[in-house]
């Protein structure tokens, strides 16, 4: 399927017949802003530059091109290949060095193309003369460190020019017939998500060729480290890098290549942020959120409708008259043979007791898995029934499609007008009902939200194949968003769910109707010290694929009995958890258990005693903080 946005391999795809794999050579040219110790420069660039990590042990220029050819070959089967000067400042040099050596190198391998890394304001006349000379014979492509286009964040991060030479140079490399593409930093300190959008739009105004994107790592040993140090300020986790970037996706047109969507570094090198999701899964998220969403790279500024290329789900009639969908996904229908109005109304509207709260005052509920909305639309019709109080909802759901393809499904008229409002603007609102539709990771989504609710509605479709939703963790942070006398109604019965909801802090009571196929739990609030000792799901970071939170709960699941054992660790570390500390002081224990496992602990203290809330085995950030201990 086509992705969503241009990809640099699709891109070159069509214009070479195959991709491009990059070889990156490091010259040692050196660096203008850097004195001849090769110290200075840019507060976020560390000694060594952007030097590639897998040739960062060979001596020479040549053993670097031959030993990343031959891991192109073994790992991507690469057949054609482009040289990359890469770390610092590709043009730093005497126009004869420049020339000696881009030749030498370019007679080692039939290259299809040139990319040269260096900076806006290292490109003398000469230098553009040769590099259109060189045009001629293969693709010569300028990649520069724009960074920003704000002088105030040049300025900050002692870039050494300002905006204006980063403007001049794109134009004259143009003017050469040269290819330019642009690296921009986003997250850099002081600068809003209006500035990186500026940045962005401006580029596109001077005709860029290519993007490549940095989300702002900082790095040891770097100037922006001991910044950091001195005076922690924020950076963009995995969701709010993700949200930013896809707005700036749209802001570019769709013939343009987008060369990269976030930063590498070694871990070893690496201070902040710490992100638990790799690469490979961020860019499998950017694609499905798009998709999701009915967006493309583009559609802001080339006014393009919402689309999705993928077929309508086809619908089923189920035994009560609602209508469902397949989902190829999971391989399942949205809702249980016995109906979708019967869910909504025998186990969420009655289990929740939603009626008798609207009869006493108004009602905030939550519902995660939105989905095609019948027990939202239930909702709202209990709230226009008795006409007494108002109902607020807020519902979350990844997939706003779904939303347009349910509207020409359904049937009634207020079940459409709502799906229609929430898909054009996020919000339906009427006389004793408002819904804001919150189109995100569920997630990611629950972090965003400030207030409490009554009512929390957990419609996790198929839960053995959704572990995100029915995580200890989603659970925990459920029972922070609840009200003391609130209730928690959820679409799943599964030991693994009950087993999560009970450690997290709650009751639970479960639903399953003689006669149909109509199951769930009821949970709320307990009082009293959780006993339970099975093993739930777990995602400490809210980041893990649901996969991936299966596979460990099969692989790595650690009782609490074991977990105990970790308390007799006198090497153990404890720390507070304030995102979870908020009716209760919670605590983080890292410690190793009779096992020899390295095990994190979340517990409770209780006068003498100790309540567990979780125990699983540490990740290497953990592990590493353990051993820091010591």
């Amino acid at each position: 399927m086509k992705l969503p946005y241009l990809s640099h391999k699709a891109y070159m795809q069509e214009r070479y017949g195959e991709p491009l794999y990059s070889i990156p050579v490091n010259l040692d040219f050196g660096c203008p802003n850097r004195d001849s110790e090769g110290k200075g420069g840019c507060t976020f660039c560390p000694e060594h530059g952007t030097r590639a990590a897998q040739i960062a042990d060979a001596q020479s220029v040549e053993e670097q091109i031959h030993k990343a050819i031959a891991f192109a070959k073994k790992r991507y089967k690469a057949q054609k290949f482009a040289l990359y000067i890469q770390a610092y400042t590709g043009t730093f040099a005497s126009l004869v060095a420049q020339k000696k050596t881009y030749e030498t190198l370019l007679n080692l391998y039939p290259f299809c193309a040139l990319h040269i890394g260096t900076r806006p304001d290292c490109l003398n006349d000469a230098t553009l003369e040769y590099l259109q000379e060189l045009n001629q014979t293969l693709d010569v492509v300028v990649e520069l460190g724009i960074q920003s286009l704000h002088d105030e964040s040049l300025v900050r991060m002692n870039r050494g020019h300002d905006a204006y030479i980063s403007r001049e140079a794109i134009q004259r490399l143009h003017v050469k017939g040269l290819k330019v593409y642009a690296h921009v930093i986003i997250g850099l300190e002081g600068e809003t998500e209006v500035m990186w959008q500026q940045t962005v739009s401006e580029l596109v105004t001077l005709q860029i060729d290519g993007i490549k994107f940095h989300n702002l790592h900082v790095i040891r040993n770097t100037e922006l480290a001991h910044t950091y140090a001195q005076k922690p300020f924020a950076l963009l986790n995995e969701y709010a890098y993700a949200e930013a970037l896809i707005k700036l996706l749209r802001l570019i047109p769709s013939h343009i290549p987008i060369i990269r969507l976030s930063t590498d570094t070694p871990n070893k090198e690496l201070i902040a942020p710490l992100w638990q999701m790799h690469k490979g899964q961020f860019g499998e998220y950017i694609i499905q959120t798009m998709r999701y969403r009915g967006i493309t790279q583009g559609d802001w500024v080339e006014h393009k409708a919402t689309q999705n290329d993928e077929v309508p789900p086809k619908p089923i009639r189920l035994e009560d008259g609602s209508v469902s969908m397949w989902n190829k996904h999971y391989s399942d229908y949205y809702h249980p043979k016995a109906g979708a109005y019967r869910q909504a109304q025998e186990l969420f509207i009655e289990c929740s007791t939603l009626k008798e709260r609207l009869k006493k005052s108004d009602v905030t509920l939550l519902e995660i898995g939105f989905g095609m909305g019948y027990n939202t639309l239930e909702a709202l019709k209990c709230a226009h029934h008795l006409e007494k109080h108002s109902l607020h909802v807020k519902a979350i759901d990844h997939d706003r499609m779904l939303l347009h393809h349910s509207a020409t499904l359904v049937s009634e008229p207020l079940h459409v007008t709502m799906l229609d409002a929430l898909f054009t603007c996020n919000v339906y609102s009427d006389a004793w009902a408002r819904v804001e539709f919150l189109n995100y990771e569920a997630r990611y989504a629950l972090r965003l939200l400030e207030e409490r609710f009554d009512v929390i509605f957990l419609d996790p479709f198929i839960e053995s194949n959704n572990a995100s939703l029915a995580s200890v963790e989603l659970f925990q942070t459920l029972r922070t968003l609840l009200k003391e006398d609130g209730v928690l109604v959820a679409s799943t019965a599964l030991h693994v769910s009950q087993i999560g909801l009970r450690l997290a802090g709650f009751d639970v009571r479960i639903v399953n109707q003689e006669g149909n196929d109509i199951k769930g739990i009821v949970a709320k609030p307990s009082l009293m010290p959780c006993q339970e000792k099975g093993i739930p799901y777990h995602d400490p970071h809210g980041i893990l694929s649901d996969k991936a939170i299966e596979r460990a709960h099969q692989k790595n699941g650690i009782s609490f009995e074991e977990g105990s054992t970790a308390f007799g660790d006198v090497l153990s570390l404890t720390i507070e958890d304030p995102l979870h500390s908020k009716d209760e002081n919670r605590f983080i224990l890292i410690g190793k258990s009779i096992a020899l496992n390295t095990l994190v602990v979340v517990h409770l203290e209780h006068r003498d005693a100790i309540r567990i809330i979780s125990v699983r085995k540490a990740t290497k950030h953990e592990q590493k903080a353990y051993e820091e201990n010591q």
